[in-house]
């Protein structure tokens, strides 16, 4: 099911009950992708983010992307032609596109309980053009917050709906560089916090370990290539970062309770 809202300069949409789209570019658009419930499967100028409710992706005016839901999944997608008013001054003044970063988390509860208010709303037969208004401030105020951290004008540094810019750069490196080598001092140093600290804060905002978070990447992207490709298990292992056949066999089957192989003759 699909269930569209327009207002003025922003397009909400929501897809829930599996969903797929083609691969495509929006010229003058930012699209923010929430998964909020199950997972997403998006792809982005050919970066994999295998999706979790919480963790949302940005595309930013002329980046391809597409992605696909499950039955059991849903998606809340919000679409902007500018940065929310007063959030970018700088760079709205200079005439600059605003670049943000490309992994936001973010409340999936919120989100869903904000958007049955707007679509409650907007979807009237005869909305009261104040009510609209309210409408278009209440969702640019929630992008603002979303995509700067802030509220009030303060940073919000949480583990929770909100979370430290220096974690969501570990994020973003972990996507960008996902199947190369990776360890966790060097997250550790990108998060600007201790070991110890640091697991237990990339845990609370994720819900995995880093280790598991880089498999889960890994192991999505094998089922990609193994349903789009004729690349063989063992291309695929090595070109994802796995370090052996028999680990990609083992992290596969924990995934997808058959082995790749298997995967490709069944799909």
């Amino acid at each position: 099911m699909e269930l569209n809202m327009t207002l003025n300069g922003l397009e909400l949409w929501k897809a829930t009950g599996g969903f797929a789209n083609e691969p495509h570019v929006h010229d003058d658009w930012y699209q923010l992708t929430l998964p909020v419930r199950g997972q997403c499967h998006l792809v982005q100028e050919r970066h994999v983010y295998p999706l979790k409710a919480g963790i949302g992706i940005i595309a930013h005016p002329q980046t391809e992307h597409y992605f696909e839901i499950g039955s059991d999944s849903a998606v809340i997608v919000i679409k902007f032609r500018k940065p929310p008013s007063g959030s970018f001054e700088d760079v709205e003044s200079s005439g600059e596109r605003a670049e943000f970063r490309s992994t936001q988390t973010f409340d999936p509860a919120e989100i869903s309980s904000l958007f049955r208010g707007w679509n409650s709303i907007l979807l009237d037969d005869m909305p009261d053009l104040l009510q609209v208004q309210e409408t278009e401030l209440a969702v640019e105020t929630y992008l603002r917050r979303m995509l700067t951290g802030q509220v009030n004008g303060k940073q919000i540094v949480d583990t929770g709906t909100f979370v430290d810019p220096h974690l969501r750069r570990v994020l973003e490196y972990i996507h960008s560089a996902y199947t190369s080598p990776m360890d966790i001092d060097s997250m550790a140093m990108v998060a600007h916090q201790s070991r110890y600290h640091f697991m237990r804060s990339f845990k609370a905002v994720t819900g995995s370990t880093p280790y598991q978070y880089l498999l889960s990447l890994r192991v999505e992207e094998a089922s990609r290539r193994l349903r789009l490709t004729t690349d063989s298990v063992t291309t695929i292992s090595y070109e994802l970062g796995f370090s052996s056949v028999s680990q990609f066999y083992r992290a596969f089957q924990r995934v997808y309770v058959m082995t790749p192989m298997e995967y490709r003759n069944h799909v």
